[in-house]
C-alpha cells in the first residue's frame, strides 16, 4: 500500500498510528470485509471496520492489563526477595521462592508451590462442601462410573452455559451442573485478576482431558500397525502406527467440531510462514492434504496433545492456544481450541480419547485453574521470560557482591527444575511408555509392599505433635488433637472447625479425581486398585483422622492466640506467622476479624465460641469456651482497616482494592494453614520431589531408575527437611536440645510400638530386651525402634532381619526402593538356578514362591496376612520345598531374638 493510501487515515489519526499499523488495520478490515461480502462493498467494509474497532479497544485493555499484572508481580518478586535475607544468599532465596525453606525468616514458607497448593484446597473444599451437602458425594466418587449420569452432567452445564438443548429432567445432574459451573466461573475468574482475559464461552460443557496413550495410537500401536515386523525397523513402523493414530484421532474428532474451532485458520487469515511446512508434511505421509488448513491446524493440536505441550502451565497462554502466532496475539480474550457442536459429541470424545471421569477432570480443571493463578500472581502473566529476567538480576547482584558461590548456584539445573515443578514442564515424559512401564511397576511395588503401612503410621504421631510445637502450639495439644481424631472422638463443633480449613478437600478430591474409567486400561485400573487398597488397609481411615484431629487443634489455638497482640504471641506463633509472610499490621487484621465480627457482612461464620454452637446443636448447657479460627473469619477484616494497613487513601480505596488487599492476605493465612497440617502429616511436596528426582524428567531410563531407588523416601526426606532440619536449629523459644531429645525419644518410643505391633501382625512373639543367653539386647532394639519411628519403617525388612531372611546381602540395594530390592531377589534366584550347585539349587523352589508371594498385590494386608500364612501360604512352601518353613522359622528367632507364637512348622505338620 503507498503511502498516498495512508493519508486519509492519517488526517483521521494524526500521529497515534504508524504506517506500519495503519497498513495492519487496512489490511485486516478488508479481510474481513471479504469475508462478508465483496471486499469493497460499503455495507461490508462498515460492518468489518466496527468489529475491528472492538478488538482493538479488547487488544488495547488486554496489554494494559499485562502490563499492570506483571508491574504488580515485578512489585512481589523484589518485595519478597529483599525481605528474605535472612533466608540466605540469591540462590537460598530463589529457591524458597519457588518451594519454601524451613529457614526462619520473613515469607520463606510462603513459596509458589505453597500459595497453588492453599488455592487448590480452597476450591477443592468448596467442590467437596456443596457436593457432601447436597448429598451427591457417594454417586460421584463409587468405584463404578455411571456414564449416563456424566452424560447428563455434561448436558445440563452446557445448556446452563447457553446452549440450546433440552433440560435432562435428572434433579442430580442440575444440582451437580450447577456447582461445577459456579466454581469453575471462580476459577476463570481467579486467572483474569492476575492477568488473564478468557471470556466466557457459550455451550461450555467443561475443560477436556487427553489421554496422551491413547490419542498417540496406544501402547503397542508399533506391533499393530506393523505386527512382528516392528521389531526389525521400529523406527520406520513408528513413524507409521504415528501417522496411523492422527488420522483415526482427526476422522473421530473432527466431525464433531462445531465451525468455531476453526474461526480465524482459513488459509488468507494465516500469517506467512505458518504453511510452510505443510506440504513437507504432506510429502512425509503425515497430513493428506496440504492445502487443507483445517487438517494442519487439527495435525498441530494433535502434535501438541500428545508432546505433552498441553499439560505444562503456561501462565497467560495457559488455556492452549495452538494457532499460530498473530500480530495481535494477545488480543481479547483467549479461546478454549476444541469447541464441540453438542455435549454428547464431547462426551464421546471423553469416551474414546479422555481420561478419567466428568468429575475426575472438573476437579482436575479447578486445581490447574488454582495453579495458574498462583504462578501468575508471583511470577507475573509470562512466567517463563519473568523467570529468566529475575535468575538474570540475582546473578548480577551476586557477582557484583563477589559471590560467586552464590553466583554458581543460581545457574545450577536444580533452580531450573523447581520452576519447572511448578509449571509442570518437569514432570512431562520424554517417552510416555517408559514412563507407564516405570509407574506400573511402582504402583505394583506399592500393593504389594504397603499393607501394614497404618502399623507404621503410629509412629506419626510424635511428628503431629513436633508440627503443632513448631506452630506455637504444645506439644500435648497434638498428641490429644492426633489421638482424638484417629479415634473419631471429636465433638461436632471440633469437626465442622476442621472442615471449614479444608481439611476434608484433599482427601474427597482424591477420590473424585483418582477415579478412572476401566477403559483407561492397566494404568487406570491400577489407579482403583490403589485407592481400594488403602481404604481396605486402614490408612486412609488413620490418615484422615489424623489430619482432622490435628486441624481442630490448630483452629482453636489461632482461636486462643486471638486475644494477644504480636508482642504476646507465642514464639512459635509469631515464627510461624512471619514464614508465611504475615507481619505484625497484618496479624492485628486477623484478630479484628476474630474478636469484632460485628464488623462483617450478613452470613460471617468465622470466630464462634464453642459453647453457642454446643449449646445449638447438643441442647448443652456444659460451660464450654474453647474458640476456632475459620477462613471466614477473614471476611470480618474491614475495608477501612485494609486501606490502612496498605497505605491505600483518596481514589486508591476502591472496593476493588480492598477485595484485592482481603484476597492477599486470606491467600497467606490459607498457605500458612495448609503449610502447618501438611508438616503434621509430613507429607511431601514440591520441595522434596525436586529433591529426590534432581529435575530429571521421567520417561527415561535415567529418571526412571532414579524414581525406582527413591520410592518412598520422601517420606524420609520430609521428616529430616521438616523436622530434624528446623529442630536442629531451634525454634519456638525452645533450645535444640529439648527439640532434639523430644523427637528422638518420642518417634523411637512409639517406634517400638509400631515394631511390636508388627509383630504380633506377623504371628510373632514380642521382641525381646534379653536373648537365650541373657545377654542384653536393649541397644539393638532402641536402634531398630529410632529407624522405625524416624520414617524408615518401610526398610525395616532389612534393618530388623527379614533381609538376611530372604538371603538378601547388606548391599546398597536395602536403602533403595522395593523395585530395586526385588530385582537384586530375582537376580540370586536365577544364578542360583544356573549354577548347577545342589546346594544352591535346593531352597531355589522356596525363594522363587517367596518371590511370587511378597510381590502380588493384596496379600499382605496386615490384618489378614498371618492367617493366610497358616491357612496356606506356609503349606504351599513346604510342599515346594520340604523343611524350608522350619529353617526359615530358625532364621527369624536367630535374626530377631523372637520365636513365632505359634510355629509355622508345628502348625503344618511340618518335621
Amino acid at each position: 500500500m503507498s503511502r498516498v493510501c495512508h493519508q486519509p487515515v492519517r488526517m483521521a489519526t494524526g500521529d497515534a498510528f504508524s504506517d506500519e499499523q495503519i497498513d495492519d488495520i487496512l489490511d485486516r478490515m478488508l479481510k474481513k470485509a471479504q469475508r462478508k461480502g465483496e471486499a469493497f462493498d460499503r455495507a461490508a467494509i462498515q460492518e468489518a471496520a466496527a468489529e475491528l474497532t472492538k478488538e482493538e479497544l479488547f487488544a488495547r485493555l488486554s496489554e494494559q492489563r499485562l502490563r499492570v499484572a506483571s508491574q504488580r508481580a515485578r512489585q512481589k518478586i523484589d518485595a519478597q526477595l529483599a525481605g528474605m535475607a535472612a533466608i540466605g544468599d540469591e540462590a537460598d532465596r530463589l529457591k524458597a521462592y519457588n518451594v519454601g525453606s524451613e529457614k526462619q525468616g520473613l515469607g520463606g514458607s510462603f513459596s509458589v508451590d505453597a500459595e497453588a497448593r492453599a488455592r487448590t484446597v480452597a476450591l477443592w473444599g468448596e467442590a467437596e462442601r456443596q457436593l457432601r451437602d447436597a448429598g451427591l458425594m457417594d454417586k460421584l466418587s463409587g468405584f463404578a462410573v455411571d456414564e449416563g449420569f456424566e452424560r447428563a452432567i455434561r448436558r445440563e452445564r452446557s445448556r446452563l452455559n447457553g446452549a440450546e438443548i433440552e433440560p435432562t429432567g435428572d434433579a442430580d445432574a442440575l444440582k451437580v451442573a450447577e456447582i461445577l459451573n459456579a466454581l469453575s466461573e471462580k476459577g476463570r475468574l481467579m486467572q483474569n485478576d492476575v492477568g488473564a482475559w478468557i471470556g466466557r464461552l457459550d455451550g461450555y460443557s467443561g475443560r477436556q482431558s487427553h489421554d496422551r496413550l491413547r490419542v498417540s495410537g496406544g501402547f503397542w500401536r508399533e506391533f499393530q500397525a506393523g505386527g512382528l515386523g516392528a521389531i526389525k525397523d521400529m523406527k520406520g513402523v513408528s513413524l507409521k502406527a504415528s501417522r496411523r493414530a492422527f488420522r483415526e484421532w482427526r476422522d473421530f474428532i473432527r466431525p464433531r467440531l462445531a465451525d468455531e474451532t476453526f474461526a480465524g485458520i482459513e488459509a488468507r487469515d494465516v500469517e506467512e510462514g505458518w504453511l510452510d511446512d505443510a506440504k513437507a508434511l504432506q510429502r512425509a505421509g503425515a497430513i493428506d492434504d496440504a492445502a487443507d488448513v483445517r487438517e494442519v491446524f487439527l495435525y498441530r493440536v494433535w502434535f501438541d496433545i500428545v508432546s505433552g505441550k498441553s499439560e505444562v502451565l503456561g501462565g497467560l497462554d495457559d488455556i492452549g492456544d495452538f494457532r499460530p502466532p498473530a500480530s495481535k496475539a494477545r488480543s481479547v480474550s483467549k479461546h478454549r481450541v476444541l469447541h464441540y457442536k453438542t455435549p454428547d459429541d464431547a462426551h464421546d470424545y471423553a469416551l474414546r480419547f479422555g481420561r478419567g471421569s466428568l468429575l475426575a477432570n472438573a476437579m482436575g480443571e479447578l486445581e490447574r485453574a488454582a495453579r495458574n493463578t498462583a504462578l501468575m500472581n508471583r511470577w507475573g502473566p509470562a512466567p517463563e521470560a519473568m523467570f529468566e529476567n529475575t535468575v538474570g538480576k540475582l546473578h548480577a547482584e551476586a557477582r557484583a557482591r563477589g559471590d560467586a558461590g552464590a553466583a554458581n548456584r543460581l545457574m545450577r539445573a536444580q533452580r531450573r527444575a523447581e520452576f519447572d515443578e511448578l509449571t509442570g514442564a518437569g514432570n512431562q515424559p520424554d517417552s510416555l511408555r517408559l514412563a507407564m512401564i516405570g509407574r506400573s511397576i511402582r504402583l505394583q511395588q506399592s500393593l504389594a509392599k504397603l499393607g501394614g503401612m497404618v502399623l507404621s503410621g503410629l509412629s506419626d504421631t510424635s511428628l503431629a505433635a513436633t508440627a503443632m510445637k513448631r506452630a506455637g502450639a504444645t506439644w500435648l495439644d497434638g498428641y490429644n488433637g492426633a489421638l482424638q481424631g484417629v479415634t473419631r472422638m471429636q465433638g461436632a463443633e471440633g469437626k465442622a472447625a476442621a472442615d471449614l480449613l479444608d481439611v476434608g478437600a484433599r482427601s474427597a478430591a482424591a477420590h473424585l479425581t483418582g477415579r478412572f474409567h476401566a477403559a483407561d486400561g492397566p494404568l487406570g485400573m491400577a489407579a482403583q486398585a490403589q485407592r481400594f487398597f488403602y481404604r481396605i488397609n486402614l490408612f486412609e481411615f488413620w490418615q484422615d483422622g489424623l489430619r482432622r484431629g490435628v486441624a481442630e487443634m490448630y483452629s482453636a489455638h489461632l482461636g486462643a492466640e486471638a486475644k494477644n497482640g504480636w508482642a504476646a504471641l507465642n514464639a512459635g506463633t509469631r515464627e510461624t506467622l512471619e514464614r508465611y509472610g504475615i507481619e505484625a499490621d497484618d496479624w492485628e487484621l486477623v484478630r479484628k476479624g476474630l474478636i469484632e465480627p460485628e464488623q462483617a457482612a450478613e452470613g460471617f461464620a468465622g470466630m464462634r465460641s464453642r459453647k453457642e454452637a454446643a449449646l445449638e446443636a447438643a441442647d448443652t448447657a456444659e460451660p464450654l469456651d474453647r474458640r476456632y479460627f475459620t477462613f471466614e473469619a477473614l471476611d470480618g477484616v474491614s475495608d477501612r482497616d485494609l486501606f490502612k494497613r496498605a497505605g491505600l487513601t483518596g481514589k486508591e480505596a476502591t472496593s476493588e482494592a480492598a477485595r484485592r488487599l482481603r484476597e492477599d492476605l486470606r491467600v497467606r493465612v490459607q498457605a500458612m494453614v495448609g503449610g502447618v497440617l501438611d508438616d503434621a502429616m509430613t507429607e511431601a511436596r514440591a520441595r522434596e520431589r525436586v529433591a529426590m528426582t534432581r529435575g530429571i524428567k521421567p520417561g527415561t531410563v535415567w529418571g526412571e531408575a532414579v524414581r525406582s531407588f527413591t520410592q518412598f523416601w520422601s517420606f524420609s526426606a520430609a521428616i529430616m527437611g521438616r523436622h530434624v532440619a528446623p529442630a536442629a536449629k531451634g525454634y519456638a523459644g525452645q533450645a535444640p536440645v529439648a527439640l532434639l531429645a523430644h523427637l528422638i525419644l518420642a518417634s523411637t518410643a512409639l517406634g517400638y510400638l509400631s515394631l511390636q505391633a508388627k509383630q504380633v501382625a506377623k504371628g510373632r512373639e514380642l521382641r525381646p530386651m534379653m536373648d537365650e543367653d541373657g545377654e542384653f539386647q536393649g541397644g539393638k532394639l532402641f536402634l531398630a525402634s529410632l529407624l522405625q519411628g524416624g520414617g524408615l519403617g518401610l526398610y525395616g525388612d532389612f534393618f530388623f532381619g527379614e533381609a538376611s531372611r530372604n538371603g538378601m546381602p547388606a548391599t546398597l540395594s536395602a536403602f533403595a526402593g522395593p523395585a530395586v530390592g526385588e530385582a537384586e531377589k530375582l537376580r540370586g534366584i536365577m544364578a542360583d538356578l544356573i549354577s548347577g550347585d545342589p546346594e544352591r539349587l535346593e531352597d531355589v523352589p522356596a525363594a522363587g514362591f517367596r518371590f511370587v508371594k511378597d510381590n502380588t498385590p493384596f496379600l499382605n494386608l496386615f490384618y489378614a496376612r498371618t492367617a493366610l500364612d497358616y491357612l496356606l501360604l506356609y503349606r504351599i512352601q513346604e510342599a515346594i520345598s520340604p523343611g524350608s518353613v522350619a529353617r526359615y522359622e530358625d532364621r527369624v528367632e536367630e535374626q530377631t531374638g523372637a520365636g513365632f507364637i505359634i510355629s509355622p512348622s508345628e502348625a503344618i505338620g511340618a518335621s
